[in-house]
């Protein structure tokens, strides 16, 4: 076969034209030479189940596809419905006169929907043909070759006057060649599917194609079926014998271009054995002979060559028709067409009419839907043409996105969907859908680009073999409709603000990593932040573990925080910024006992340390605590190496803290600077001083003298369990071990009147200045610790000493601050973040003197009893004004 190439194709198909035809209830009837044509229009059988009937004077016979091959019926339907049955004038049931006159009549029964009733159409069709001495036609079912039956007539001598004979001649034997020789007779013949008939004048055979007794043999360079015969007749003394042969093509068309060339041999031998002479040649569509003007206003040609007749096709001529179909889920098409060579040639005395009927289907070719997308994105609505399809093509469903639809579901659900027809018999399907329908995706290839991406697969039906395929389409809308989210910066004393707008894109797909951790709900609990469909906020202390330490300066402790804002939807980075601020702390601290206690941060500079391998000049002084971002040292000047100097009025005491490598680092890591922090604590007289130095620069941080409030009432933090040390303003944030108590005063230190007293109401803990802010861990409830937790917050007793000089001025409480862990986090202690704390404290001064009915004092529950004391009597809130209420805070203090 040729290459084949469809090309923009125009179909412009009609239906099949029939002359000189008769008409009874809807069924057309016409003589086509040897052969009757009838058609049961489409609209009359409108896809009833059908049975096919022979009819004659004497019998109704239902035809099978094996009984018509046999009787010489042949049964199509084309792409429009109609059923067309074709039969030849010498078919098994037809009614003959002489050879010369036919009666061909045909039953057709529907069984019309939806009750099955039983509808009954016939129709008969008389014809005239005058039949050469050899007639052979090629069905696309059967061959067939009637043949003249010439009975010999015997005479006596005319001078005898005896009158003529005629034998009376009865079919005896058929011989079949294969091509060898085999011998039958007609009963046989009949019983395995071949058709023998004979009249006074003719002899005819029918054989299927595909029989046994039939060969293929090759005649100048086309395949040809031969059914080969010989029928003897005889009587007592008498026999004949009649030859019959039909030979009918089964190849020889081929396609080029657009073109499809049908050859047939001119001298066909198994039919001929001398030089014929070819007196006629027609050619016709669908068994119908063309004029020479349709041929020519249809572009058919006929050319002789050497030894083959040749009939020229264009591909979709209007005879023909296309056909659907689906070769590995692919739509593909093919051009159908059913051309007729008829040949009358002269071989001796005797005439030949060879007739062909061949249909011929070029090879599949691809034909794969075009895509045309008139989508407008500032329009929001997809808007797609999917074409372009036959007419047997059908849409069943349309999967958007990830569910698959119905065509009805898909209009009930308000989705434009429609159907147009197109002139050339094609059609395509327009889909609507709007970007905001669930199934439409959103991705970002561009940080200011909406990409809107719906999937489609759209599934199809070929009619009537109903064979589905599909085809997919992926429609992308890039639309400038984003504001991209923004992210800055900004450091307090002891914290960083980071601060997001969303923009456009919804919150919930963004997401912010700070340094590694990327923040989620078990996170954020344990920061203060604030946060609503646009804008987030977030305080993150400085000594929180997603903060890097680049170094310890005079200026303080640089840290830094690093910011990644992304999508995680589509994966695409918003902004990755730094934010690195100084902080002022106090590192190291001196305590008047002689106990020394040291914060160090890990330093970038170091990666490869770990805080817990630290260690002082006596290298088993390690850190009391210590987590992968810092370490912490307690130790005694008397202790762990110090060494101690004087200087005039002051001794200075004096550690490092080193790190000594015990494994070799490997070759790929570059060498690092010597790690070494010097403490030095200054005790002079009453006062101290401590510094922490690194080895190149270094940090100091004077303890500042206690300040004089003039507040009524303060709040205070001491430094230790004795209450002589406290914390001023200068010195927060404070920072404070998670395993270390902290120690809380309220009191009036310039009041001198012995007839009041402070008694504290409520005391609670929150991560933000703001005493309402949420989470909130109640310390002090009602005058007693928290019946929640008792054991967290202990009261001290206060005694009079050189600095209180009026006892009942003055409330102490210690608080552990394992208090402030989170109850819903699942961490452990060992992985506790940094947090900056704020206490606030309701305080109310009693006048002592109101101790009627336990107004002023009240007894706490003996699991609270002071420190050192029996009782414990604080003073019950009931019964006080607000205004003998007053609010004190302080902090933050930091805890890691």
């Amino acid at each position: 076969m040729g290459c084949f190439e469809i090309g923009a194709l125009w179909l412009m198909v009609t239906m099949i034209s029939i002359h000189a035809h008769t008409s009874a209830d809807g069924i057309q009837a016409e003589c086509l030479g040897n052969r009757v044509q009838f058609i049961l229009s489409g609209s009359l059988s409108a896809g009833s189940p059908l049975e096919l009937y022979a009819v004659n004077d004497t019998q109704t016979v239902l035809l099978t596809p094996h009984l018509a091959a046999q009787c010489g019926y042949t049964q199509k339907s084309d792409p429009w419905g109609n059923m067309i049955v074709s039969a030849s004038i010498q078919s098994c049931y037809a009614e003959n006169q002489g050879d010369k006159e036919f009666r061909v009549a045909m039953q057709f029964k529907l069984y019309e929907f939806p009750t099955l009733s039983e509808k009954v159409h016939e129709v008969f069709k008389f014809c005239s043909h005058t039949m050469t001495s050899r007639e052979i036609l090629c069905e696309t079912n059967f061959m067939e070759v009637s043949v003249r039956n010439a009975i010999p007539e015997i005479k006596t001598a005319p001078v005898q006057q005896l009158p003529t004979v005629i034998p009376n001649l009865q079919l005896w034997k058929i011989l079949l060649y294969t091509p060898e020789e085999k011998s039958f007779n007609k009963e046989t013949l009949q019983a395995m599917g071949y058709n023998v008939q004979s009249s006074p004048t003719r002899l005819v055979m029918r054989s299927p194609y595909n029989m046994v007794e039939t060969f293929v043999q090759n005649v100048d360079d086309v395949d040809m079926v031969v059914f080969k015969s010989v029928v003897l007749f005889r009587d007592r003394w008498m026999m004949t014998i009649v030859e019959s042969a039909a030979a009918c093509p089964i190849n020889g068309a081929s396609v080029v271009g657009q073109m499809i060339y049908w050859q047939v041999p001119l001298h066909i031998t198994p039919l001929v054995s001398l030089e014929v002479e070819i007196l006629e040649v027609h050619v016709g569509i669908n068994g119908r002979r063309l004029t020479p003007e349709e041929m020519e206003s249809r572009n058919y040609a006929v050319t002789f060559k050497e030894s083959h007749v040749v009939v020229e096709i264009p591909i979709g001529a209007a005879d023909g028709y296309y056909k659907s179909h689906v070769l590995e889920d692919q739509y593909h098409v093919s051009y159908t067409i059913e051309p007729m060579l008829e040949l009358l040639w002269k071989e001796g005395e005797d005439e030949t009419t060879y007739k062909v009927l061949f249909p011929i289907t070029t090879p599949l070719t691809p034909w794969p839907p075009q895509v045309t997308d008139y989508t407008q994105p500032e329009q929001r609505v997809f808007d797609v043409l999917l074409g372009y399809f036959l007419p047997d093509v059908e849409l069943l469903n349309i999967t958007i996105g990830s569910e698959l639809h119905t065509v009805s579901e898909i209009i009930i659900k308000g989705i434009n969907l429609q159907e147009h027809s197109f002139p050339n018999d094609t059609k395509a399907f327009a889909l609507q859908v709007h970007f905001s329908e669930p199934y439409v995706q959103i991705k970002m290839f561009r940080p200011d680009v909406r990409t809107y991406i719906l999937d489609l697969v759209f599934g199809f039906v070929i009619l009537p073999e109903h064979t589905a395929f599909s085809h997919s389409v992926v429609l992308e809308a890039p639309l400038a409709d984003i504001v991209l989210p923004h992210a800055e910066g900004s450091c307090n004393e002891d914290s960083f603000n980071i601060y997001v707008k969303y923009g456009s894109t919804p919150s919930s797909q963004v997401k912010i990593k700070l340094g590694r951790l990327e923040l989620n709900n078990t996170i954020l609990q344990q920061y203060e932040h604030h946060s609503n469909e646009t804008h987030f906020e977030i305080i993150v202390p400085f000594l929180a573990p997603v903060v890097a330490f680049e170094s310890v300066q005079l200026s303080g402790i640089i840290g830094r925080i690093d910011v990644k804002m992304y999508d995680s939807l589509n994966n695409w980075n918003f902004r990755e910024f730094s934010l690195a601020c100084p902080f002022f702390v106090i590192l190291s601290e001196c305590f008047s006992n002689g106990t020394v206690t040291v914060v160090l941060p890990k330093l970038e500079l170091f990666p490869h340390i770990l805080p817990g391998e630290l260690s002082l000049r006596d290298p088993s002084c390690k850190p009391s605590y210590s987590q992968d971002y810092f370490a912490y040292f307690l130790f005694g000047v008397t202790t762990c190496g110090t060494t101690r100097k004087f200087v005039e009025d002051t001794m200075i005491y004096e550690n490092e803290i080193t790190w000594k490598r015990d494994v070799l680092l490997p070759e790929t890591v570059l060498p690092e600077q010597e790690y070494r922090f010097t403490v030095s604590c200054v005790y002079i007289a009453n006062a101290t001083q401590s510094m922490i130095f690194h080895a190149v620069s270094h940090f100091k941080k004077p303890h500042a003298d206690a300040g004089n409030g003039e507040l009524t009432v303060s709040l205070r933090l001491s430094k230790d369990v004795v209450f002589r040390l406290f914390y001023h303003d200068g010195d927060y944030p404070v920072l404070k071990f998670l395993k270390q108590p902290l120690y809380f005063e309220v009191g009036m230190d310039h009041f001198k009147d012995s007839r009041v007293a402070v008694v504290l109401e409520n005391c609670w803990a929150t991560l933000s200045k703001d005493k309402e802010s949420k989470p909130r861990w109640s310390l002090i409830v009602d005058g007693c610790a928290n019946p929640k937790d008792p054991e967290q917050t202990i009261f001290h007793p206060v005694m009079a000493d050189d600095r209180v000089d009026i006892p009942d001025h003055f409330k102490r409480f210690e608080v552990k601050t394992f208090a402030f862990k989170n109850d819903e986090s699942s961490e452990s202690e060992d992985d506790a973040l940094a947090r900056r704390v704020f206490v606030h404290c309701d305080v109310v001064i009693c006048h002592v003197e109101n101790t009627a009915g336990g107004r002023c004092y009240k007894e706490c529950p003996a699991a609270q009893n002071l420190v050192g004391s029996s009782s414990n009597r604080v003073r019950r809130s009931s019964g006080f004004s607000e205004e003998a209420l007053q609010h004190v805070s302080i902090g933050p203090i930091l805890l890691i």
